[in-house]
């Protein structure tokens, strides 16, 4: 390209699946020089915080989900489609990253119009609608979880899922259980709820509190908005817990965790592998099936054990924690297998390989 510097626009949605690979994509742009990242994202306080950390200049975009039950949302995309059409055009963006999410659509089109390339990541086992839309107008969909059922047109191409530094970055193990005012002794638990379902979760621990604590165990809880309850059952029944309703820097808890028990949302998934951290994944079923096949692939290929959200969730639950523990070098042993997280910036690369092949534009 003659340009000098390439101007990228980062489109991502409102849930922590969708945004953070968008965040680790642009910090790998932004450290190889001579890029400009814009960011158009969905007003959530914790992706504003992020950007303004991070030093990222960043719009906040309206949000249209197109459903029958509401006839005008229809022509608030024809709208907003213009709208990001003349954005894009001003703004003389040469790439559109996109990384899935209803709140994405209107920039996929917008940029399909305006003959800008489009790169869309896809972070879970079966691609959602907007990668399935991607497929017919994108110049390159890139895949987290390599799904043998998906067609390999020269458009797809494997990358696996990218982290933020933040989130991969290691501390010292007995400093932070130190923090904690934890034991060195003991084993450390962390329950992640994710941004859906945590109320399940919530129950579940608490249902077998009486269990837990025959264990030598400490927890880390991320609660939601159920803190106070949960920090005072952990209270009650005298079992060592830090409880929050949400906690920023990840790699802390990661680097003393010995299980984890979580939904499975790609992201966590791909923490889960990068930090190498035995798990009991409950997916969310409420999810489009997302979150099961993402599990399914990885209990397949022995990096965690998975337990369905069913009525014998609760009584199956000390069985599968069991086990977990019994098998927790081997499933540490497996996750050392197991390729789902871009370790070597594989989404940059392509997105690079499209400016290049890319052209100026006025």
């Amino acid at each position: 390209m003659d340009k000098k510097i390439a101007k990228i626009a980062v489109i991502t949605g409102p849930t922590g699946g969708h945004f953070f690979p968008g965040l680790a994509i642009a910090e790998k742009l932004r450290n190889g020089g001579n890029v400009e990242v814009s960011f158009f994202v969905p007003g959530r306080s914790y992706i504003i915080k992020w950007l303004d950390q991070k030093g990222f200049y960043y719009r906040v975009i309206p949000e249209v989900k197109i459903t029958v039950k509401k006839p005008f949302s229809f022509f608030k995309l024809i709208y907003l489609v213009f709208h990001f059409y003349n954005i894009l055009l001003r703004g003389q963006f040469d790439i559109v990253v996109i990384t899935g999410s209803y709140t994405t659509l209107p920039f996929l089109l917008a940029s399909f119009l305006c003959n800008r390339k489009i790169f869309v990541h896809e972070q879970n086992f079966i691609p959602g609608k907007i990668t399935k839309l991607s497929c017919f107008i994108a110049d390159k969909v890139a895949l987290s979880f390599p799904n043998p059922s998906i067609s390999r047109s020269k458009k797809i191409t494997i990358t696996g899922f990218p982290i933020p530094e933040d989130f991969k970055k290691r501390y010292e193990k007995k400093e932070i259980l130190s923090q904690f005012n934890f034991s060195e002794e003991n084993k450390t638990v962390l329950i992640l709820g994710g941004s859906q379902g945590a109320a399940f979760l919530n129950n579940l621990i608490i249902e077998n509190m009486d269990y837990l604590n025959k264990k030598k165990l400490q927890f880390v809880h991320l609660a939601g908005k159920e803190k106070e309850r949960l920090a005072g059952e952990y209270k009650r029944h005298r079992i060592k817990a830090q409880v929050f309703d949400f906690y920023f820097d990840m790699a802390k808890l990661y680097s003393i965790t010995d299980i984890v028990v979580c939904r499975a949302g790609a992201g966590t998934l791909a923490e889960i592998c990068e930090w190498k951290v035995p798990a009991i994944v409950i997916p969310y079923p409420y999810a489009g099936e997302h979150q099961r096949y993402n599990a399914l692939y990885l209990a397949g290929q022995g990096g965690c054990n998975m337990l369905d959200q069913n009525t014998n969730c609760i009584k199956l639950f000390p069985v599968i924690f069991e086990k977990t523990l019994k098998e927790s070098d081997m499933i540490k042993q497996q996750l050392e297998k197991v390729s789902i997280v871009d370790k070597e910036g594989n989404n940059k690369r392509v997105i690079m390989e499209l400016l290049k092949n890319g052209r100026q534009y006025t």
